[in-house]
Formats: structure tokens, sequence, C-alpha cells
């Protein structure tokens, strides 16, 4: 029996002290479970400088590449925001970056600062955002005269006062730090004029053509108005270099860049002789030099539209429109050309603002028998259209051909030379005949006489009665086999277009 309780108690003993230890590991287990929760913890963000593009000594371009990455011990990084203040701040999920430093205007040296802070996936910021001081000086802008390539080049060595330039201007801290540019005629110690940088080409008109200086309007770009204001210090009759400089908008400037010499001169006249011959230049203009002066025409100017050196064009002007303000000055054309395409799509071109105007214009050109008879540029002149010859023959004017007058008191003429190629046209309505030619048709087996339209000379009256537009589709030099084209020069240029 003794035996017996002692081992019960023993056995009790042995129950509660796997009790009680069971208690202690559920205690422990509990208090396990049941501790404080470790707080998020915010991501870190790290950057670096990937490129730097300098330009000149100690320069500091505003041209950077950057690049940052993040990490989050508790979790993983979302996305970044940067900034370049630290308190306005875009949302981006790269890592990396190319951007032009805005510089601020009228300062030529600053910091740049740029901060970069990660985003994890708890939607926390890291609080201390990495961050990039970089030290960024201006670079001074550039600028140079640019040249048409296509030949042959329009880039007049002569002309009266207008003129058209392009330039192109670059910066190194992009085109948006670019501001204006500043232009002058030969002399740089002079107040300049300033244009804006989004022009970079214009034409250069001579306000006043009669004394020896002068300045000069500008028509920037395409504009047909000019600005206000002018670009003083064009030299008249004399050579002239036109500087032109940019400037950036801290107000740092490029060097001064000088375009070729050009000569102005400055007009004589009213009247001006438009040489568009590209053979027998001279003799030509010769021809006609001497015959407006035996018609008592002395005072008159000269242009050679035509003429080539070097394979560049001596006086045509770069563009039309520049051509035309030259012509628009004077108050009567007399142009000659040995072939009608160019002339007459030359002329089609340029004189609108002459005969705007009110001014005169007398063109004598030779039509080929390959004439385009679709180009256009018959439309504007008192010709219709062309007389086609009958197939398989051509039209040719013969030596000692007559060339008969339609109005009386006219001279009638006579072909000196064989022209090749002699066309006849129909005048448009209202345009008057003022000469009929007797032109041969001629073929491989045959040539006769031409009895159909064979009107060569016509004009259009202004509004004055008078003629305004006066064309010959024979060049005058072919028509003195009489001797007397100077009483012809006295009709068409003293009597009808009143040249003193």
């Amino acid at each position: 029996m003794r035996n017996f309780v002692l081992n019960f108690n023993r056995l009790r003993i042995h129950y509660l002290q796997i009790i009680f230890f069971s208690l202690l590991v559920f205690g422990a287990c509990r208090s396990g479970f049941e501790g404080d929760v470790k707080p998020n913890q915010a991501p870190e963000t790290y950057t670096v400088v990937d490129s730097i593009f300098r330009e000149g000594a100690n320069r500091f371009p505003s041209s950077l590449e950057v690049k940052w990455w993040g990490s989050d011990a508790d979790g993983f990084v979302t996305g970044y925001e940067i900034s370049s203040d630290g308190t306005n701040w875009k949302f981006t999920t790269r890592q990396d970056t190319s951007f032009i430093v805005d510089i601020p205007a009228g300062s030529d040296t600053f910091d740049y600062q740029f901060y970069v802070r990660a985003i994890d996936n708890n939607n926390q910021r890291d609080e201390s955002p990495a961050t990039l001081a970089y030290p960024v000086k201006n670079s001074a802008p550039t600028v140079l005269f640019t040249y048409s390539t296509v030949t042959p080049t329009r880039r007049p060595l002569k002309s009266f006062p207008v003129t058209r330039w392009s330039w192109s201007g670059t910066d190194p801290d992009g085109f948006e730090n670019l501001d204006k540019y500043e232009l002058i005629w030969n002399d740089t110690t002079q107040t300049p004029y300033t244009l804006s940088k989004s022009y970079s080409e214009a034409t250069l008109e001579g306000l006043d053509w009669s004394g020896t200086t002068t300045g000069t309007r500008v028509y920037p770009g395409s504009l047909r108005n000019a600005l206000p204001g002018e670009i003083p210090g064009l030299k008249l009759n004399d050579s002239n270099v036109l500087f032109i400089r940019a400037i950036d908008r801290v107000g740092a400037k490029s060097r001064w860049n000088a375009s070729y010499k050009i000569y102005i001169r400055k007009p004589v006249s009213k009247t001006l002789l438009v040489n568009a011959n590209s053979t027998r230049i001279d003799q030509a203009e010769t021809f006609y030099k001497n015959n407006l002066s035996a018609a008592g025409i002395t005072n008159f100017d000269v242009i050679r539209v035509r003429e080539i050196k070097d394979n560049n064009y001596t006086e045509l002007s770069p563009d039309n429109f520049t051509q035309s303000l030259i012509f628009k000055y004077f108050d009567a054309h007399i142009w000659f050309g040995n072939q009608s395409d160019y002339t007459l799509s030359l002329a089609q071109r340029t004189t609108e603002l002459l005969l705007d105007k009110g001014g005169k214009l007398f063109i004598a050109t030779n039509f080929s028998a390959a004439v385009d008879l679709q180009a256009g540029y018959l439309e504007f002149t008192p010709i219709d259209s062309l007389v086609n010859p009958p197939a398989g023959s051509q039209f040719r004017l013969n030596v000692n051909a007559p060339v008969r007058a339609r109005l009386q008191g006219w001279p009638d003429l006579r072909a000196e030379r064989i022209v090749s190629s002699a066309r006849p046209f129909y005048e448009q309505f209202g345009a008057t005949p003022l000469y009929d030619a007797e032109i041969t048709r001629s073929s491989s087996s045959s040539s006769e006489v031409w009895s159909g339209k064979s009107v060569i000379m016509a004009k259009r009256n202004g509004p004055n009665g008078k003629a305004q537009f006066i064309i010959s589709s024979l060049e005058l030099d072919n028509l003195n086999g009489n001797n007397n084209i100077s009483e012809l020069f006295k009709k068409l240029f003293v009597e009808e277009f009143e040249i003193k």
C-alpha cells in the first residue's frame, strides 16, 4: 500500500512538471506571436552623372545625362520622383534622363540642382533624396552666313541697293537659348539692327538710292512687308560688307561674322536695260546702247541677269522677290534675250511690282522651235499663243525678208540676217499688232512664204492709252537691214514709253 501511495505521488509530481513546462513553452510561443510589429523602412536612392558634354576650355555647357537607382530593405522600389528645386516633383519609372539645363535669363553661371527620390511598394518616399549639384557656365552662340550651292549660284558680285542674305545660328546650350541676331553694314562700332532668332534670312532694301550712303529696310524670311527700323551704313558706288552676330538669352555674343564683299551701285536713271542674253552678251548690249543713244535716250542703267563667271551669276539676285524690288525702282524696262524660256519666266516672276505701279515693259526674245508651249509664261504678255508650223516644217526669217509696220508712221524694217526659228503669234484680246514679218515655212523638200498669221510684235496699252507692255518674238538686232532701227527705238521708247 505504501508503495502504491509513493508511486502515485511520484506520478502526480511528474504530470505536474509536464504541465508546468508546457505552460512555460506555451507562454513563450504566445509572447513571440503577439510582439510589436516593426515599421516599414523607407527606400534609399542613389544617383550619378553618366555623361557631361563639354565645349571649350573651362566651360560647362548645359547638356547633361544622369542615372539613378534605389533599394528597399523590406520591400521593393516601384518608381521615382525627380525635381530641379526639391519642391516640385515629377514621377517616372525610368532610371536615367538626358536634358538641357534651362539657364536663367541674365545669368552667365549658376549651380543647377538635381533631386531624385525612390518610392517603395508602400508608397513611402525616400526622406533624404539623392542630389546632384551641377555647375553650369553659359556657352556663347555662333552664326555664319550661308550661300546657295545650286549651280550656277546666285551670289551677285555687284547689285543695285537691294540684297539678300542667309545665315545659320547655333548655340551649344540649345537653340532655345539663342535669343536674337544683330546686323550692321561695314562698321561694327555703329548701333546694330536687332532681328529675332526666328529668321535666318532677309532682303535688305536701300531707303535712298541717290546719296552716298543709305540705311536699308528689312524684309525677313518670306515677309513682303518690311519691319520697323533700318540697318545704317550701306555705301553706294562702293564695296560693302554685312556683319552679323548672334546673342543668347543671357547676353553672350558670338563674334561678328562678315559676308563676302559686294559692290553696291546707285542708279543714274529710271530706265533699265535688262540684258538676258547667254551668248553675244557684249555685242547685243552695244547694239541696244547705241540705238537708245541715237533715239535720244542717253540716261539709262544696265543689268546683266544671265552673265555667269566662275559658275556664278554676276548680277542676278539670290531670289525673285529681291530682284523684283530692284526692278520696281525703275519706271521702264527694256529687255532682250536669246532664249524665250529663261527671259520670259524670269520676267514673269520679277516684274509684277513694276507693272502694278504702272511701269512699262518691253521684251524682245527669240522663240526656239522646241519652246515649251505649256510653260505658262506667256500668260502675262500680250501674246495669246504662238503659231505652230505645219508638221515636218519650221518657220524661219531669211535675209532681207520684210518686216512691215501695222501702224501709220512706224518704220518698215528688214531682216539683216537669217533667223532659223522665227515664231509669229496670236495676240491677246485687246492687244494691238505692231509688225508682221515675211516668214518662210521650210521643210526638207520645199520652202515657201507663210500665208498664215505672221504678227511678230504687239503692244498692250495702259490706262493712259500708251503702251505698257510691248513684246517682239524677233530680237531687234536681227532687223536692221534697212539701217533704220533707231527710228523704231524712237517710236517704242520715246513716243510709246515716253522715256526722256
